[in-house]
């Protein structure tokens, strides 16, 4: 209810309530998405700064997001530059609102680990690349919780 409350959240606390919300009314079939992104300065403004600064194009990135048939609904409240995080999905599964805090994190981590390991990056680096990278985002946009994913 924190969400209602305290108008704001993140992607993972207003899916949850959402996808919780619909499912107590009896409309199992809108699902809580959990994806992994790219992101970058064309579908999330803003990091460009952080992620030029490091010689990055993009960086993984966790997102929720609810599915209900064919169609994605996001209702974050970032602004989206000439693409939305949902056209630069690399992967996405199903997940209950209850198990959401827990698979995130590990989700998240995991893949941002095998990412940077591939690219030969400290897991950690990348982990701190990100979290300024948030951070930025929080700051521009205040109404919104700053999120993190570690585990």
């Amino acid at each position: 209810m924190a969400v209602l409350d305290e108008e704001r959240g993140t992607c993972s606390s207003k899916h949850r309530f959402l996808a919780a919300l619909a499912h107590e009314c009896g409309h199992p079939e809108v699902k809580l998405m959990l994806g992994l992104y790219r992101m970058s300065e064309k579908n999330t403004p803003g990091v460009e700064t952080v992620l030029r600064a490091e010689g990055l194009a993009a960086i993984p990135e966790a997102h929720c997001y609810l599915m209900s048939g064919e169609r994605r609904f996001d209702f974050t409240g970032l602004p989206f530059g000439a693409t939305s995080p949902i056209e630069s999905l690399t992967d996405e599964r199903c997940v209950s609102p209850s198990d959401l805090r827990s698979v995130k994190a590990t989700y998240h981590h995991g893949a941002l680990v095998d990412w940077a390991r591939t690219r030969g990056i400290d897991p950690e680096r990348a982990w701190a690349i990100r979290e300024k990278c948030i951070e930025l985002l929080a700051n521009r946009t205040p109404h919104l919780a700053s999120e993190s994913g570690a585990p």
